[in-house]
């Protein structure tokens, strides 16, 4: 668990996936996500438990973002897991749309950041977005990422990579 002014993240469990429901059931929440649409129920209850098993595998990975001050209300998520090029570890974030442009993604990928550096012996962790996501890109550089050119984390074209080095 880590706490931050406004958030809880906790690591994600089945009963969890009402807040991977809604995000990755939203055309606009999803459009920039590898489907590129709407999940299916079968592929969010699959999402949620590949979270689930990463955690398990790597001691490290995705968490569910709740207030502080009310833990039942679920916001998003965010983590960092192994990317499909898995000598990359990359930053993952999503939020529910109500809870958009309140600067809770940032506070949380802020947290995650300090907790995965203090917590694990990476000494580099990515991000990538698609390359029109400008809201993506922003958190990215808001917590200090600077843009990599040279890795390809997803083997597909069309992304822009950052990344950030351990303090």
């Amino acid at each position: 668990m880590i706490e931050t002014e406004r958030l809880i993240l906790i690591k994600p469990k089945l009963s969890d996936n009402d807040i991977f429901s809604e995000i990755l059931s939203c055309p606009v929440q999803t459009k920039f996500l590898p489907n590129g649409a709407p999940y299916s129920a079968a592929q969010q209850k699959d999402y949620l438990r590949n979270r689930i098993n990463h955690w398990e595998k790597s001691g490290f990975g995705t968490f569910i973002i709740v207030k502080r001050e009310n833990s039942r209300v679920k916001l998003g998520f965010v983590g960092a897991e192994f990317a499909p090029n898995p000598q990359y570890v990359d930053i993952r974030f999503a939020i529910a749309k109500q809870f958009e442009g309140k600067g809770y993604v940032t506070e949380a990928v802020h947290a995650l950041v300090s907790w995965f550096f203090e917590n694990t012996n990476f000494s580099k962790l990515y991000g990538v977005a698609v390359n029109e996501n400008y809201a993506s890109k922003a958190v990215l550089r808001k917590i200090g990422m600077k843009p990599e050119k040279n890795v390809n984390l997803y083997h597909c074209e069309g992304l822009d990579n950052f990344s950030l080095e351990s303090p």
